[in-house]
């Protein structure tokens, strides 16, 4: 029970931290995802460093970081989408950095450096473009940042992870996916995926976001599934790390990869749902 409750209270904290950043504006939700990428990218190389990986970290934060503000900067300053061909660059850098390291195998340095870019900077970097969305059709058109969009998937998150533990822990019994985490249960999955196709129902009818219900209803059922497969790959990336957590910055949850392994998976395809339907159709 103890444990409940500190995570509990760590849970609603974090909640409202998120919330503040998101509901600042623009540069809040660029600074919050910003330092979750920084933090994030440490979290991975630390877990690699422990088993003896030889990797260049500083340089992957580094790289990580502008990749970051790149693409955000795209966003926000509405700059020519060109402007992301100068990412190309940087994962060069990476290469011809290790021509000056004294490392056996180079190349296994380069992959894992640019794992954690790929893993954790790219995926939160893509998140200004669900709160700014730049690429709607013709009949709705919008430039300004919405934090109401971000705040929603953020709330499809947050179900789909408590409903899933909470009915998980109390009628959990078939496992889901044993070789990864043992823990995660059928009955879990399903109660995150009803509650949270509910929040998108309930999202999408009462939150003004310039999305329509059909939209909120298809990305709760989404991030139940894709988040389950995110957090499923972090539980593979711990368990070959012989890890329980990433870090310890949040009691009872572990560390920032832990708390944002379903929105770095889910991310991604929801942006792509979103750009083929209001682009292609």
């Amino acid at each position: 029970m103890k444990k409940l409750i500190v995570r509990a209270l760590s849970g609603l904290v974090f909640v409202l931290v998120v919330c503040g950043f998101i509901f600042f504006g623009e540069f809040g939700h660029a600074a919050l995802f910003l330092l979750v990428s920084i933090i994030g990218l440490g979290e991975f190389y630390r877990a690699l460093s422990k088993q003896g990986v030889k990797l260049s970290a500083p340089l992957g934060v580094v790289v990580g970081t502008m990749l970051y503000l790149v693409v955000t900067g795209v966003v926000v300053f509405n700059l020519s989408s060109l402007f992301l061909l100068s990412i190309i660059p940087l994962f060069m850098v990476v290469f011809l950095a290790h021509l000056w390291k004294k490392t056996e195998k180079p190349f296994e340095s380069i992959a894992y450096t640019i794992c954690g870019v790929v893993y954790v900077s790219i995926p939160l970097s893509l998140t200004i473009f669900l709160a700014k969305p730049i690429f709607m059709d013709s009949e709705v058109v919008m430039f300004e940042y919405l934090p109401l969009t971000m705040f929603g998937i953020l709330m499809l998150q947050w179900v789909s992870d408590s409903f899933a533990y909470l009915t998980g822990v109390c009628i959990g019994k078939h496992p889901l996916f044993p070789r990864h985490s043992p823990k995660k249960s059928w009955e879990g999955f399903i109660g995150g995926f009803v509650f949270t196709v509910l929040a998108g129902y309930l999202i999408g009818t009462y939150l003004s976001t310039h999305y329509t219900v059909v939209d909120w209803m298809a990305m709760g059922a989404m991030v139940p599934i894709i988040g389950t497969l995110g957090d499923l790959v972090e539980s593979m990336f711990k368990r070959s790390m012989g890890i329980k957590d990433t870090g310890n910055i949040m009691p009872g949850h572990g560390g920032l990869l832990d708390r944002f392994d379903s929105l770095l998976m889910t991310t991604p395809f929801l942006l792509a749902y979103l750009l083929i339907k209001y682009l292609l159709f």
